[in-house]
């Protein structure tokens, strides 16, 4: 790594939100550095893609395929919330292992101890140290636009106290969740993010800043119950939303993509349904998604289903029919994969950033010795 970084993900931040906004800090770094639109990897939820942005490595090799992991044996299954979910090393760990001093900020709790392993300095803004607090102040709830602020401005002071040489910084969607691009709310949001980005560039003289999102941000209008659906043609399944994580009142575990989970012999006729059924975009074996999408065999299901554009997918039971009305905005599917990418005092070739985690594969951090990243894999 040839100059200390600052490797910023904006959660939600879809291209729309920007356009929407008076954004004069990304504005300069566009002109001074450069700005390109980008691709998510699938499920685009916030495991998925952080994992791939820190690692530089897609779903098949990295392992994560969601936020939650099920054992189709057992039937079980857990948050994931842990770095021993994880197959490839993050930057954080590779920086570490070649004698780097590494920082990660998240505000959710949850990426603190799955991305957080090899970091120097790690906290979240849900649950900061007192070190923390007594020098940026108490952060807000994790359901509102002020903890996010609370974090770029620990981005600071993390900057200013510690100099580490590589920084991971994730806010959360909770805004983009409740408000579209045009609504004063969202507007407002972002623009202060963007004032606080100022002051971030301000504090890092002799950094490289890269920014992208995790994912996009859609309207929804339609939630179908997969599982209803089949049992409907008398076919047993069980669905998993990779989306599906503790923080539900921002999407409720509805999102634009499943995981079925059914009986062998059922799978050619499940997806046969799947395919007529409005609102259901594309339908994919497990074969068929590892090959098109690059996810691992063994964490994903037995089918994957992609949502249209207005559409969601429900766990069971909660709602009143296989289909319903909802309103809410969420992410998961294809519609919420394209993202923004900057990069500021980079030394990146843009024609080289086709997907987010493009930015990690261009800082060229060493990697590990053979044998140092064994670790359990659940």
């Amino acid at each position: 790594m040839r100059r200390k970084t600052i490797l910023l993900c904006i959660d939600g931040l879809d291209p729309d939100y920007v356009e929407a906004a008076r954004t004069p800090t990304l504005d300069s770094v566009t002109r001074a550095g450069f700005f390109t639109l980008g691709q998510a990897v699938l499920p685009t939820v916030t495991n998925v893609n952080n994992a791939s942005i820190l690692t530089g490595e897609f779903p098949q090799a990295h392992g994560i395929a969601s936020n939650y992991w099920y054992d189709p044996v057992t039937r079980q299954g857990r948050f994931i919330e842990t770095a021993d979910y994880l197959r490839r090393p993050t930057a954080l760990e590779r920086a570490s292992k070649a004698g780097l001093r590494s920082a990660l900020l998240v505000t959710k709790e949850k990426l603190l101890h799955f991305l957080g392993r090899g970091a120097a300095i790690a906290f979240s803004a849900e649950r900061p140290p007192a070190e923390a607090i007594s020098a940026v102040g108490e952060p807000a709830s994790i359901y509102s636009a002020e903890i996010d602020y609370w974090q770029l401005r620990a981005l600071r002071w993390v900057l200013r106290t510690f100099d580490p040489d590589l920084v991971y910084c994730s806010t959360t969607d909770y805004v983009m969740h409740m408000f579209g691009p045009e609504s004063p709310e969202a507007i407002s949001h972002v623009e202060r993010l963007d004032a606080l980005l100022g002051e971030v560039i301000e504090a890092s003289d002799g950094y490289q800043m890269l920014i992208t999102a995790d994912h996009g941000m859609r309207e929804k209008s339609v939630a179908i119950d997969l599982v209803a659906l089949l049992s409907a043609h008398g076919i047993a399944a069980t669905f998993v939303p990779p989306i599906k994580d503790r923080y539900v009142a921002h999407h409720h575990n509805m999102g634009g993509a499943g995981y079925l989970y059914l009986a062998p012999e059922r799978i050619d006729e499940a997806a046969g349904v799947l395919r007529e059924t409005t609102g259901i975009e594309a339908v994919y074996t497990r074969s068929e998604a590892v090959e098109r999408f690059r996810l691992p065999a063994d964490r994903i299901g037995d089918v994957f289903v992609l949502a249209a554009a207005d559409t969601v997918f429900a766990e069971p039971g909660t709602i009143e029919s296989s289909r319903a009305p909802v309103r809410l905005r969420s992410h998961g599917g294809l519609h919420e994969a394209r993202v923004p990418i900057w990069g500021y005092r980079a030394e990146i070739p843009v024609e080289r950033l086709r997907w987010h985690l493009d930015l990690v594969r261009s800082l060229e951090v060493p990697e590990p010795e053979p044998g140092s990243e064994d670790r359990v894999q659940k």
